[in-house]
């Protein structure tokens, strides 16, 4: 009888401990989940806030002006895509820089979409001013800063 119950609780404890096992790789594979979902290359989409009215001049740095709206903030070059609207009646201008924020060059006025391409080898985040090109008086108001800038998507990857 002895050897029975001896039997039984090391049958007992040898379930546990499978258990046990079971549970962690279970934990295991769903924190692996997790984190190939994560790594995974995702889009985000710079709206309208993150304009203002102004300028970047020639040096890359911000003038004050009101013929233009410009991007405030830099933004990774990583996957960095702008599609112009059918309609739109804007030029963009993107303004390189390194990994120490200081410019390395600008583009070209643009008046076509832009796919990642002459991104400067050493360039790891980017600024955009747009220009209105038919604006009535000449001069980007408060109200007019949404619509320019809705009128240029641009995407990085997140």
């Amino acid at each position: 009888m002895k050897n029975e119950l001896y039997q039984h609780k090391k049958s007992d404890m040898v379930k546990w401990i499978i258990t046990f096992i079971v549970g962690l790789l279970l934990i295991a594979a769903v924190v692996a989940l997790f984190i190939k979902l994560d790594r995974q290359t995702t889009t985000t989409t710079i709206g309208g806030e993150a304009y203002s009215i102004g300028t970047i001049d020639e040096n890359g740095d911000y003038k004050e002006g009101d013929t233009a709206i410009y991007m405030r903030k830099a933004i990774t070059t990583d996957g960095l895509k702008c599609e112009l609207k059918d309609d739109a009646n804007i030029k963009y201008q993107l303004f390189f820089y390194d990994k120490d924020g200081e410019f390395i060059s600008a583009s070209a006025e643009l008046t076509a979409d832009y796919d990642r391409t002459n991104i400067p080898e050493t360039a790891e985040s980017v600024k955009i001013m747009i220009t209105p090109i038919d604006d009535e008086d000449g001069k980007v108001s408060l109200m007019e800063v949404l619509g320019y800038a809705n009128q240029l998507t641009v995407t990085v990857n997140k």
